[in-house]
């Protein structure tokens, strides 16, 4: 029987060699180790052995036995190696080679105008912060001055996170889809040292009646600088510098007394209509951007209010900032002569293409 193994043995390692597939592989397997396999049958004869050649065999055979089996494995993983070598090779790119590209595509209106806007900014010094677009309320609107019972919270109706989310959490840290980008603002001035010089563009969200200057999502940049002799004047030269570069020298600008909560003094600032040239009127009809007034509300702007920089841990003694916001779909609208920034969010091809 000892001779049989060794014959069995030999027959197996010659056939594993010609093995090339998986599917042969496991009619090996099968013919060897199945439950008619050959080296059952050859167990079967155990029984009429003596004793102590039942012992020797019986050890010989179970050794035969794993020994099969790693082999088995072994060429398995060399079929699967080569299988995957067959495919690199089938679908082998060569990225050196040079191909015509076509119909590459146009960048959006949104995202020319964010870079213009970069670019200017960053040409009078100013660095570029991002954050979160899901936010906390602690961040969004407690350390803005816009407590949880202030009535300026009816100004941004806000989309919050679902209940199941936020029910167990604390007023502070309940979460929503921010509604500016004047959060970053806060972390900027809790993280970073003095002074301070940013924009912040990106995508904010609010629930609001959609016309042609208003849609429930929209692209905002917001600016802060703080330091030390930091005035209005300074603020009223950033944004009129920035304006006549983005739209035009002949472009003028209209600061009116407004009230926000995190800055004061605040103002609302208009620019002069770029699609009916301060007329109020386009092609013969009353321009709907700037509602008949030849004026389009651009920014919100205003000195840092001092409960603000105290409470992000800055001497309101000692330094004073500006901030500003501005609606990048409606600037985007006033460089490039769109009637309607809800035309930005429509896939409209035709409109892409021209920018």
């Amino acid at each position: 029987m000892k001779q049989q193994l060794q014959r069995l043995q030999e027959e197996f390692i010659a056939s594993l060699a010609t093995i090339d597939s998986e599917a042969s592989l496991k009619q090996l397997e099968s013919d060897y180790l199945g439950k008619k396999g050959k080296l059952k049958a050859i167990l079967a004869g155990v029984k009429d052995l003596s004793i102590e050649d039942k012992k020797t065999v019986g050890v010989a055979a179970n050794e035969m036995k794993k020994d099969f089996m790693i082999k088995l494995a072994n060429k398995a993983w060399e079929i699967e190696l080569a299988a995957f070598a067959q495919v690199e090779s089938d679908e082998a790119i060569d990225v050196t080679i040079g191909y015509p590209s076509e119909n590459l595509g146009h960048k959006h209106p949104i995202s020319h105008t964010t870079e213009l806007l970069e670019d200017i900014f960053i040409s009078l010094g100013f660095k570029i912060e991002d954050g979160p677009q899901v936010e906390d309320e602690l961040h969004n609107f407690d350390k803005l001055n816009i407590p949880h019972n202030h009535p300026a919270r009816d100004v941004w109706d806000t989309f919050w996170i679902s209940d199941d989310v936020n029910k167990n959490k604390d007023i502070w840290e309940r979460l929503l889809l921010r509604t500016h980008t004047s959060p970053v603002q806060i972390r900027t001035m809790m993280s970073q040292e003095l002074p301070i010089k940013i924009i912040v563009p990106g995508r904010v969200f609010r629930y609001e009646q959609e016309d042609a200057r208003h849609t429930c999502n929209f692209y905002q940049l917001e600016g802060l600088v703080v330091g030390e002799g930091v005035t209005f004047g300074d603020l009223k030269w950033t944004l009129d510098t920035v304006m006549k570069q983005l739209l035009g020298e002949k472009t003028e600008l209209r600061f009116r007394p407004s009230i926000f909560p995190f800055t004061e003094p605040s103002a609302e600032v208009d620019v002069s209509c770029q699609i009916c040239n301060w007329s109020g009127e386009a092609k013969g009809k009353k321009c709907s951007m700037c509602s008949w007034t030849g004026w389009v509300e651009l920014l919100g702007s205003g000195m840092v209010h001092p409960t603000v920089l105290e409470w992000c841990g800055i001497d309101s003694k000692k330094y004073s900032g500006f901030a500003f916001w501005m609606g990048i779909d409606r600037i985007a609208a006033q460089r490039f002569g769109v009637s309607s920034s809800r035309m930005f969010y429509q896939n409209k091809l035709k409109l892409n293409e021209q920018f």
